[in-house]
């Protein structure tokens, strides 16, 4: 089981994402290569790694970081990721915490094919998710601290706190079950929308018999004030709920601004690669097909320069074929200049 691909590149995105924004130095190409992997296939959203990939990767990974707590950190950070975008927009949708983590079985098959994730409701805000390895699959302690802090994260799309997580039966302690029991704190839209249903309720009980015990205008005066208690609870609760669903919104926002941003760039990609082809099934005058290569190239790809160089037929320099984004200056000095691939120092 130790080659056969079990987890989604997504997850090793998360991983990269969060070095480059808290360990901006550490080298994270040299990280990729140790672990047999490649950058175009961490950015491919169809790909999956083996579990010997992703246990090279934690190894240096660590190493470099000095971090013993990096895989739960970044299990932590992945609710609000760029790469988890999908996650993040996907619990949203259902606006509960609770409803949030009920779907997280059927979600968590997008991010690994290790295991499966079964979610019992044991209330209003607790859950207990129970995580079953597939047969053969031998996960390391790292990845229960990596789920542990995702499943943390999750509650923290609503509520801005860390859920908190028992974890009464653990894999790597000689169980046959991973079992993980989530409770989060209310919002303070739901606890004053508790009160205010609570208090009305009590209200209308105690109002009712008082009717006939207490004389008519103390009673009206009491149900006055009642009424009005009432109708204040009513109107902070609807103000906190409207303001976290403003927040919720512009959340949602967020993240269909970068998915509509990823969707153009896939868009961009594929007529590059379609009007290439074109191009070169069409074009035989190879000064031609460069320009017009180019041509697309500065069309559809989002840098402000770019060239083609090709290889001389000795296949001993590089020489200047094309480009765009040069002014004439410097497309006179660029056609001047060989790149040795016989030397190249």
């Amino acid at each position: 089981m130790n080659d056969i691909p079990l987890y989604n590149s997504s997850v090793i995105k998360t991983f990269l994402e969060y070095l480059e924004k808290n360990h901006p130095t550490i080298d994270m190409d040299s990280i990729l290569s140790y672990a047999g992997m490649a950058i175009y296939e961490v950015e491919d959203e169809g790909h999956w790694f083996s579990q010997r990939q992703v246990d090279d990767f934690y190894e240096i990974l660590a190493q470099e970081t000095g971090s013993p707590s990096i895989a739960r950190d970044v299990g932590r950070y992945a609710a609000f990721s760029q790469a988890s975008g999908a996650l993040r927009q996907y619990a949203l949708g259902f606006m509960t915490p609770a409803t949030a983590y009920n779907m997280l079985e059927k979600f968590a098959s997008n991010l690994t094919r290790a295991t499966t994730f079964k979610t019992k409701r044991l209330g209003s805000n607790k859950v207990e998710i129970t995580v079953t390895p597939r047969p053969g699959v031998k996960e390391k302690p790292y990845q229960c601290d990596n789920r542990l802090g995702l499943l943390e994260s999750v509650a923290k799309v609503f509520t801005n706190k860390f859920a908190s997580v028992e974890h009464p039966e653990c894999l790597h302690n000689g169980a046959t079950v991973g079992r993980y029991i989530i409770s989060w704190e209310r919002s303070h839209s739901l606890t004053w929308r508790l009160l205010r249903n609570y208090f009305m309720i009590s209200c209308v009980l105690a109002l009712v018999p008082l009717f006939f015990i207490l004389p008519v205008p103390s009673w009206v005066v009491l149900t006055s004030i009642c009424s009005v208690l009432a109708i204040g609870l009513c109107f902070y609760s609807t103000h906190l709920e409207k303001k976290e669903l403003t927040e919720t919104i512009e959340t949602q926002g967020d993240a269909a601004k970068h998915l509509l941003e990823e969707m153009n760039i896939r868009y961009n990609n594929a007529l590059l690669i379609q009007e290439i082809g074109q191009a070169t099934s069409t074009m035989l005058d190879i000064d031609e097909l460069l320009n017009a290569v180019t041509g697309v190239m500065e069309k559809r790809l989002d840098f402000d320069r770019g060239m083609i160089m090709l290889a001389n037929k000795t296949k001993t320099r590089l020489l200047y074929g094309a480009g765009y984004g040069y002014d004439a200056g410097q497309e006179s000095l660029l056609r001047q200049t060989e790149l040795h691939l016989d030397s190249p120092e």
